[in-house]
This record gives structure tokens, C-alpha cells and sequence, in this order.
């Protein structure tokens, strides 16, 4: 399992790729409140995918309260 998360120039994507290489993304939009996601929670992708109900609950429990504009904030110092 792999997770990748990256900057982009409006914002910030996140990644996470199976074994199997199947790949789930969530795609963030900076604003001026923080961030807008632009795609479904990974956990929810994967329960729609047919991922087993533990990885499901591991995953939304690791990654789905990720706060991807103090990533963005963090991205943009410069020191």
C-alpha cells in the first residue's frame, strides 16, 4: 500500500494505491476558509469499491480527518 499526497498550484492531491494497484484519490481545492475536497472521502471510494469493511474503517479512521490545507499552509513557507 502506498500514500502519496502532493501539491498542486490551487491546491492538493492525495493518493492511496492497493497491493493490487488500485488507486483511490481525493483532490483538494485551496479556499479562503481552508480547503474544499473535490472528490468522495477515500473510505467511502473503497466501501463503494468493495473493500473489506476492517481496511474501510482503518482507512476513514487514518486519513479521512486529514486536514489537507494545514498541508497546503505548510507547502507554501519558505524557510
Amino acid at each position: 500500500m502506498k500514500y502519496v499526497i502532493e501539491t498542486t498550484n490551487d491546491g492538493c492531491i492525495e493518493t492511496i494505491e492497493l497491493h493490487d494497484g488500485t488507486k483511490f484519490v481525493k483532490r483538494h481545492t485551496k479556499t479562503s476558509y481552508g480547503a474544499k475536497s473535490e472528490d468522495e472521502e477515500f473510505s467511502d471510494q473503497m466501501e463503494k469499491n468493495g473493500i473489506c469493511d476492517e481496511m474501510v474503517n482503518k482507512v476513514y479512521d487514518t486519513f479521512d480527518g486529514f486536514i489537507a490545507s494545514d498541508f497546503m499552509d505548510i507547502a507554501e513557507l519558505d524557510c
